[in-house]
């Protein structure tokens, strides 16, 4: 095998200074990255919100779709909730939930520590108006303004239902 020489009858090859530049650039890297890498307590809550914001959602265009009432109903307690048509403001246990609109079979009632990857995940507080339920009417109106919050570590979201617009919006509120 031969090598090739430069002009001055050496191999090329890789100099001090070359190397010491591409650590620098991988070091200022790492420290741009590194940070910005959530724990799991900020990734499970994230996760968590935007799955209740999305069910929120979805109860609330369930409510608009059908022209009936859909009410998204919270046991702290149970640490879950459920969506429910024409809700009669039973106890959580009474009440039947819909069929879940996407997995066949299932009914809609969400548990967080058995949904994938929320397990840490706890409900720290519900409050619509004094209630834990939001019901939205067949305008997607909801029944009050409120808020959920979750928290997992020292991350906690809260997950927001704005009152005539039923505008829903997740925000990290401590870390």
């Amino acid at each position: 095998m031969q090598t090739h020489r430069d002009n001055t009858g050496r191999r090329p090859g890789v100099t001090l200074i070359e190397l010491m530049v591409v650590i620098v650039i991988l070091m200022i890297a790492a420290a741009v990255v590194i940070p910005n890498i959530g724990t799991a307590g900020d990734t499970q809550t994230t996760g968590a919100a935007r799955v209740l914001a999305s069910d929120l959602e979805t109860a609330r265009s369930l409510a608009l779709k059908t022209q009936r009432p859909h009410t998204v109903l919270f046991s702290p307690t149970r640490q879950s909730y459920k969506v429910v048509a024409d809700y009669a403001g039973t106890t959580y246990a009474s009440t039947q939930a819909i069929a879940h609109p996407v997995v066949v079979g299932k009914a809609f009632e969400v548990t967080l520590a058995e949904h994938n990857g929320m397990g840490n995940v706890q409900v720290t507080g519900v409050s619509f108006g004094g209630d834990a339920y939001v019901t939205f009417d067949a305008l997607g109106e909801p029944s009050s303004a409120g808020t959920v919050n979750l928290q997992a570590g020292g991350v906690q979201m809260e997950v927001t239902v704005a009152g005539l617009t039923g505008s829903i919006a997740t925000e990290r509120v401590s870390n």
